[in-house]
Order: structure tokens, then sequence, then C-alpha cells
């Protein structure tokens, strides 16, 4: 079975470059980048910005990154935002952290319960 293909599309204009760009087309109606076309310098995924400390900050995403497998034909789309227009992450509050820390001891409660009433 086949799935839906993207072609290249020469795109006008894109928020993090000047000039003629080629993308995938548009994934509702922001720019479609293949995996390992998209600059890293100056896009990332919401995860990569997490690794580094940002965070998206309300900024809208500018591009769509498309994955799809090989073995199994699953696609998966993930939002791209500007490493540029990122804010640094908000630090840890000690009420935050409580809080945390009150919501993972009842899910391990929880877990250890239902292992318990399993056997």
């Amino acid at each position: 079975m086949a799935g839906k293909s993207f072609s290249w599309v020469l795109t006008e204009s894109v928020p993090w470059a000047e000039g003629l760009r080629f993308t995938r087309g548009t994934h509702d109606g922001l720019p479609l980048l293949s995996y390992g076309c998209a600059p890293r310098d100056k896009l990332a995924t919401r995860r990569q910005l997490r690794a580094q400390g940002l965070r998206p900050g309300g900024a809208d995403p500018v591009a769509v990154l498309y994955v799809r497998h090989r073995a199994s034909g699953r696609r998966n789309f993930a939002s791209l935002y500007l490493v540029s227009a990122a804010k640094p992450v908000r630090p840890m509050t000690p009420a935050k952290r409580a809080a945390l820390d009150k919501a993972n001891r009842a899910r391990r409660a929880y877990r250890y319960a239902r292992y318990q009433s399993a056997a």
C-alpha cells in the first residue's frame, strides 16, 4: 500500500532563512520538511529545545518535520520552533517540586497495588 508522497517544492519565504528554499510542500499551512533537511542550528522540536534548556515560550511552530518509518510505513509529524525565539526554561519552585513528588509517589503506589492485586 503506497502512502502519500510529498514532492519537493520551491518555497519563496520561510521564517528561518532568506530567499528561496526547497521544502516538501505544506502541512496545516506550515512548510513541511523531511528528516535531515531542517537546519539544526535554527529549528528544533520541543524535546530538542528542552534538552538545550529552552522552551517555545508561546511561540507558534514555524515548520513541520515529516518522518516516515520504512518498515512499518508509519508517518510522524513534529512541530519545529525557532531556536532564536525560544525562552529559557522556568526554574522549578519548591511548591512545584513537592507537587510532582507527591504525584510520582501516588503513581508508584497505584502501580504497586495493581501489581499485588494481579498476583
